[in-house]
């Protein structure tokens, strides 16, 4: 287990030296100025991470400098809740697809090849290639009698860079095809498969029975993404034809199960977003608020009795230095935590929160701290927040078929400082068919002090407290709302 550490230690620290200023991508000029405007706004989202935003809740933070050693100065990096955060970090090649699982019951015999392809119109392959921001990187490619498959599994600093692929591809083809070729017959948006997911098929010529057509799938799952890239001739595709969504489903089960310890599949489905923008209304598994129970309207809390947040309202790392029998958190201002949850925490946005700020913390690459802040209208939309999670559900999230989660039940905790707080835990086991997978576990807190509301989640393969996670996680919670209060 050392070794697998230290291969993914210098694995991070080769992609932490990146330069993250820029991303040059093949293609046509108007493309590869379209991506330099995209990379332009979110480095201007890292240079503003410490800004508050006002009625927001949506916002893209770029990692800013990533360096071995991260400034302990106020990182904020801007979050709403909906993936989850960054894990350990395992090897990439172990996770890519086998022949057997590409083959799956078709009956049809597939081998891996030594030179994946053949490249495609808009390759997306080569836009990861080009990609400053990719830590890591592994490819595959499998031939048979039906076709070819090629697959590049590449771990992003940014994990917002999965819809910034499907973007950079749709936008390829469309200036591409502006002639009528290549002609996109079928884009869609992947549902139950991974945190999000697209896919697009089109044909070089189809006209011409030896032309390419091909088929393009684009899945994340926390910071890791998976593009796959199936052609065949267009001979082979005569008749209506259903796309098939197998492939990139084997992708992602295997690259959730292999590098995450879970499934991250459950009844795959496609939306069409033909004409539609790619990040338009993305699908999302955290729970809300029922609009009926939601805060209606003005604040009731008199001006002069709420809180402001602290121009750095974290926990530091001497704060963290002990969570149980974890030591030695250190501040990850780098790590994306746009749409990240924790598993049964509701996110503050739908409780009418002004503001939402959030920041990671790693430990030796096998432990996940992440702390949210945010600042609501009023001390009873705080109040109703926190009090909403008394009450859990038996499944947060979704579970796949060979994995057993365990929802513990909330304890409500005495934190000082605190006018309420709340605490659980969520820990997903293997099944017996899945005998190579691991356990997870993650702890839960919340609390508010009048409009403010502090969280955090510890995630990692073992329980820290000893089953005591109420007693490891309360004076963090008081701490932390200590640290929030401006």
């Amino acid at each position: 287990m050392t070794d697998r550490f230290d291969d993914e230690l210098s694995h991070r620290l080769a992609g932490l030296s990146a330069d993250l200023d820029g991303i040059a991508l093949p293609g046509p000029s108007a493309a590869r100025e379209r991506a330099a405007r995209r990379t332009r706004h979110q480095v201007t989202g890292g240079v503003l991470a410490g800004v508050a935003v006002v009625a927001g809740g949506v916002f893209m933070v770029t990692p800013s400098d990533l360096s071995t050693t991260p400034e302990p100065a106020p990182p904020a990096s801007q979050s709403t809740l909906a993936p989850d955060p960054t894990t350990a970090a395992a090897d990439l090649s172990a996770a890519l697809l086998t022949p057997e699982d590409v083959a799956g019951d078709t009956g049809v015999a597939w081998a891996a090849t030594g030179e994946p392809g053949p490249e495609v119109a808009c390759d997306p392959g080569r836009t990861v290639e080009a990609m400053s921001s990719v830590l890591d990187q592994a490819r595959a490619g499998f031939g048979s009698a039906a076709g070819e498959v090629r697959q590049d599994l590449a771990r992003f600093a940014d994990g917002g860079s999965a819809a910034g692929l499907a973007e950079e591809l749709i936008g390829c083809l469309d200036e591409e095809g502006a002639d009528g070729l290549p002609a996109v017959v079928d884009r869609v948006r992947l549902t139950g498969v991974g945190d999000e997911g697209w896919m697009t098929r089109y044909y070089m010529d189809p006209e011409d029975p030896e032309a390419t057509a091909a088929v393009v799938a684009i899945v994340r799952s926390r910071d890791v993404v998976s593009v796959t890239v199936q052609t065949e001739p267009t001979a082979g595709t005569v008749g209506e034809r259903e796309l098939d969504l197998a492939v990139p489903v084997a992708a992602a089960r295997r690259m959730c199960d292999v590098l995450f310890g879970e499934s991250c599949v459950s009844d795959p489905g496609t939306e069409d977003i033909t004409g539609s923008d790619v990040a338009a209304d993305p699908p999302t598994d955290t729970p809300t608020i029922d609009a009926e129970e939601a805060p209606a309207g003005d604040p009731t809390t008199p001006a002069d009795e709420l809180l402001e947040l602290a121009d750095d309202p974290f926990l530091t790392e001497a704060d963290v230095a002990e969570v149980g029998t974890a030591t030695g958190f250190v501040r990850q201002p780098e790590m994306d935590l746009d749409g990240v949850t924790a598993p049964c925490l509701q996110d503050p946005m739908s409780a009418g929160a002004i503001t939402t700020l959030g920041l990671g913390y790693n430990h030796d690459l096998d432990a996940t701290l992440v702390e949210w802040v945010a600042q609501l209208p009023d001390a009873g939309s705080a109040a109703q927040l926190v009090e909403a999670h008394t009450s859990l559900p038996d499944v947060c999230g979704e579970v796949g078929e060979d994995r057993e989660q365990t929802v513990g039940e909330p304890v409500a905790v005495d934190v000082e400082g605190a006018d309420a707080a709340v605490v659980w835990t969520v820990s997903s086991a293997p099944t017996a068919d899945n005998p190579g997978s691991s356990t997870s576990f993650s702890g839960v807190g919340i609390a508010h002090v009048a409009n403010l509301v502090v969280a955090v989640e510890f995630r990692a393969m073992d329980d820290p407290s000893g089953g005591d996670w109420p007693g490891v996680v309360t004076p963090l919670l008081a701490t932390a709302l200590e640290r929030a209060v401006g």
